[in-house]
């Protein structure tokens, strides 16, 4: 059995998270959750204490994880500890020097290259296209490949398309309402363009799929299309299955996520020449320095 301050005080800090409901997305509720049980753990198992905790404990904390946590790692937990003080009211013990410097420490003895998603770049894309098969899954998966390049769309964005936000545009296109993203919480919107050719796959998988109303892509089981929208989680794994039918090799393969045709479409952008504030507005980013992490994968041609 836990001690009962161990106890009292995740309840405490939970409760604190709770207050967070409807504020944050549910991924950040999540990650701070997760961050700080961790911290909390560690803290238990030391007899401490994680709110309020020292920055001397902060920073202990920090030299013990920082062996087998990535830097992003520690910098989500650090972020989770940050939170949890400012909602108790406590001082913050993560803006002392000492955490700053045993975090650079942590960073300079442990450094890792992100693992980037494979990009589905346009030949890798088709090659996963020409892979689905002509049921209706086969229809449904293909649209998802195509509307997901076209747009840019994070893969719980993607899930989140509605029928109602398509809109008709010359040429044989269609213009699709982006309603909330990862870095636009209060839901403002943004809008993202449907090629000629993509909108041909998507209204073949609509229309074998009767779908008149609500979200585009559906769980589809044993051929029947489920009136229920497809999980973001699950976009990852059907570019993994495509990947595995499409016979890419395998380094290729594991690094499919629900990210790579986002990766993919803005590579392809920056290889054909478009400028930064074109790939930023497609892609909806407001930072620079997140599509340069994206792109970075890509040829730039310049000893062509």
């Amino acid at each position: 059995m836990k001690p009962a301050t161990h106890v009292t005080a995740t309840q405490t800090w939970q409760a604190a998270l709770d207050r967070l409901e409807g504020a944050f997305a549910p991924a950040t509720l999540r990650n701070h959750r997760d961050s700080f049980a961790v911290f909390a753990a560690w803290c238990a198992s030391r007899g401490l204490a994680p709110l309020p905790a020292s920055a001397d404990q902060v920073a202990a904390f920090l030299a013990d994880h920082g062996i087998t946590a990535s830097p992003p790692t520690l910098k989500r937990r650090l972020s989770a500890i940050r939170r949890l003080h400012h909602l108790a009211g406590l001082p913050d013990p993560t803006d002392d020097e000492f955490v700053v410097i045993a975090l650079r420490r942590a960073q300079r003895a442990n450094p890792r290259r992100p693992v980037q998603a494979l990009g589905l770049t346009r030949a890798r894309r088709d090659r996963l296209m020409a892979a689905c098969g002509s049921d209706v899954i086969g229809l449904r998966n293909r649209a998802l490949l195509a509307v997901g390049y076209d747009t840019l769309c994070r893969q719980s964005e993607l899930v989140a398309l509605r029928l109602e936000d398509l809109e008709p545009v010359p040429g044989d296109r269609l213009r699709v309402l982006v309603r909330r993203a990862k870095n636009d919480p209060f839901g403002m919107g943004r809008t993202a363009w449907i090629s000629a050719a993509a909108a041909r796959e998507l209204r073949a998988w609509l229309a074998a799929a009767g779908i008149a109303r609500g979200p585009l892509f559906r769980v589809v089981r044993h051929g029947v299309v489920r009136d229920r929208q497809l999980g973001a989680t699950a976009v990852a794994g059907v570019l993994r299955k495509l990947g595995q039918l499409a016979c890419l090799p395998e380094p290729e393969a594991a690094r499919l996520s629900g990210h790579s045709l986002r990766v993919g479409a803005a590579q392809d952008l920056m290889t054909d020449g478009r400028s930064l504030a074109v790939i930023m507005r497609a892609g909806g980013w407001k930072s620079q320095a997140i599509v340069a992490r994206y792109t970075q994968a890509a040829d730039p041609g310049i000893w062509d």
